[in-house]
């Protein structure tokens, strides 16, 4: 189908806090699923691709997550915010694996089972991790500030990459949706008959 998706993080970018000790601590950042809805509405899917960290360090289990994020899902449609997902990695760290970021496994997995095109596709997250997986990837990456980026030594870190540094996901959209705009195939001086 080559659908067009904006890939996004979970922790940093749609919610907080970064590192939660429990499911009940997590809050959707202020205006992140109106910042979706929108995306939605422009013809974007929005798979959500996470490293839960906290699965492998026993805090709760994947079971549990899948559970919060069903009910977190639910909460962001009734904002007109579909989110697709989520791509879990499970695992610490510390622990070698194919599917934390920025490898680009849990992407790739989302463009095979949602039909998108990389060609018309963006990344937003907080992490530098996000950034490395959208160049591997071969799409555009929008950088907030709301997580780990909120630290400039994490900007710095992939200044040479990044597409776009935002405060939040509500002016990462709003830029996302700059990009998508149709170019016009007249200049405007052609349209009004002037020179």
């Amino acid at each position: 189908m080559n659908r067009k998706a904006v890939f996004l993080d979970l922790n940093g970018t749609l919610v907080l806090p970064i590192k939660q000790e429990r499911l009940a601590d997590v809050y959707p950042i202020p205006g992140a699923f109106e910042a979706v809805a929108r995306l939605v509405s422009a013809g974007f899917v929005c798979p959500v691709i996470t490293v839960q960290s906290r699965i492998g360090k026993g805090l709760f289990t994947a079971a549990e997550f899948l559970d919060w994020f069903r009910d977190f899902a639910a909460l962001a449609s009734r904002h007109g915010a579909a989110l697709k997902g989520p791509y879990v990695c499970p695992h610490r760290y510390v622990e070698p694996c194919e599917c934390k970021k920025p490898k680009t496994t849990l992407y790739e997995q989302a463009i095979r089972d949602l039909g998108l095109s990389i060609a018309h596709s963006f990344v937003v997250g907080d992490s530098p991790d996000d950034v490395r997986a959208a160049s591997r990837l071969g799409a555009r990456s929008c950088l907030v500030r709301t997580g780990w980026a909120a630290d400039s030594t994490m900007i710095a870190a992939v200044e040479a990459e990044v597409s776009l540094v935002a405060p939040s996901i509500v002016e990462a959209a709003d830029w996302i949706l700059l990009q998508d705009l149709p170019m016009p195939t007249h200049r405007c001086a052609e349209r009004d008959g002037t020179r």
